[in-house]
């Protein structure tokens, strides 16, 4: 069984449960993306590997507890500190509050509408539009 811990950016806390229900991690061109947790705001955490040895983290509005009848979710996007693409104001992380000025505007659009799904995830930089794309493939049990 797939180890769930929830993947892949500011508002709210971890909810009680801590953990979402479904068992999910997709395979990427930059390595795994992992399904980190669900917060209490409605959004769903994913992480994903960074040129650090820390992963980034997505923060998407809608998706917490959502494994069915998916679609499209925006959010935001929060790596660790850099000295490339910092932003002129800083995001404060929703799950840990701690500030960053490495982010950017994300946009996760499920290909199809339950698990397992492949989505296409679009990013951009700051408050830029997101226009950097990666396919994301579902890792399961029978694929590894």
């Amino acid at each position: 069984m797939i180890r769930t811990v929830l993947t892949a950016m500011a508002f709210g806390g971890v909810s009680a449960g801590g953990l979402a229900a479904a068992d999910e991690v997709w395979s990427t061109e930059i390595g795994d993306v992992i399904y980190e947790i669900d917060l209490e705001n409605g959004m769903a955490v994913l992480s994903y590997p960074t040129d650090g040895e820390d992963r980034g983290r997505a923060y998407l509005s809608g998706l917490a507890g959502v494994y069915t009848d998916r679609t499209g979710y925006d959010g935001i996007w929060i790596e660790p500190q850099s000295d490339e693409g910092l932003c002129e104001v800083g995001m404060v992380a929703p799950d840990s509050g701690e500030p960053s000025m490495n982010w950017g505007r994300v946009r996760v659009v499920f290909v199809d509408p339950d698990f397992p799904s492949t989505f296409v995830a679009m990013r951009g930089d700051c408050f830029d539009e997101p226009t950097e794309m990666l396919v994301a493939r579902p890792v399961t049990a029978f694929s590894q």
